[in-house]
């Protein structure tokens, strides 16, 4: 079944072009179906929805020094109170994709990718095998993972928690595929980094990462809207694998069968997981 990937949002160029003007302006929006999209012009912005755009400065080579990166700093007094975060990067080759260390479930440390263009999180089955995802009853679910080059296989799962320095987030939907570069473990996705104003100090090689004002109305650091679509996404493949083994005629010790009872029950576990972190964080029912 292929999982429907929304990869709506423009790649930001700062990543892509290093060599682009010191400081740029980000446009941020919401659509009418909920999407982020991110722009580097406001002249890429719909028209409709210019009255929304939320401007954000990206800076690549700030004039004035920046902190030390081994310390989490904070802001100047009087501008923000939200704590800032410094990861030194390094850059791949020359693809010059940002590479930084990312902590998983507090034990196992690796590189991952910045990817503004990807959805969601992505990680090697190196690092998937590290962290004892295929050796517990966590929900492992195969699955199709698309993208612009096509679709390709993948095992969606969850981990646990995801850190950078002291940017952190729980319950972190992830694909687990093959084919990852040596060079990193995985991909960090617009999940992760739209908790965050990130900017890039190529100067002192660091990535900064700025607490975006808390939603009040958050539950387990996640809003409505994402918990909603993570309840109709986990749902909808359940539903879609309890019917394949309801309706399909087939011998119960044959090959086809037992990977038809394994996918039912992978996605039984990975909603009522979904469920159970609902409970712990008091999601009201009808955002279920």
């Amino acid at each position: 079944m292929r999982r429907r990937m929304a990869a709506t949002i423009l790649a930001m160029a700062v990543l892509a072009f290093p060599g682009m003007s010191p400081a740029s302006d980000l446009y941020k929006w919401i659509d009418e179906n909920g999407e982020l999209h991110i722009a580097t012009s406001l002249a890429d912005v719909p028209e409709k929805y210019r009255d929304q755009v939320t401007r954000t400065k990206l800076q690549t080579a700030p004039a004035a020094p920046t902190r030390p990166v081994s310390q989490a700093s904070q802001p100047e007094a009087g501008v923000s109170d939200l704590v800032r975060f410094e990861i030194p990067y390094k850059n791949e080759g020359s693809t010059r994709r940002v590479i930084i260390p990312v902590t998983f479930n507090g034990s196992v440390t690796a590189p991952m990718a910045i990817d503004t263009g990807s959805p969601g999180m992505v990680i090697s089955v190196e690092l998937a095998a590290k962290l004892g995802i295929f050796s517990r009853d966590s929900g492992t679910l195969l699955t199709e993972i698309g993208g612009i080059g096509g679709g390709a296989l993948s095992i969606l799962t969850i981990v646990d928690s995801v850190s950078v320095r002291g940017a952190r987030d729980e319950f972190v939907p992830t694909n687990v595929m093959l084919g990852i570069s040596p060079d990193f473990a995985g991909l960090i996705g617009m999940d992760f980094l739209t908790n965050y104003t990130m900017s890039i100090d190529s100067r002192n090689k660091v990535v900064v990462f700025q607490e975006t004002p808390p939603d009040p109305g958050a539950r387990g650091g996640h809003d409505e809207g994402w918990w909603r679509r993570t309840f109709e996404d986990f749902r909808r493949v359940r539903d879609h694998w309890k019917e394949v083994a309801k309706s399909s005629n087939r011998r119960p010790d044959s090959k086809a069968s037992a990977f038809i009872d394994f996918q039912a029950r992978e996605a039984q576990r990975l909603l009522l997981r979904l469920d159970l972190y609902a409970s712990d964080n008091a999601v009201p029912r009808h955002w279920r």
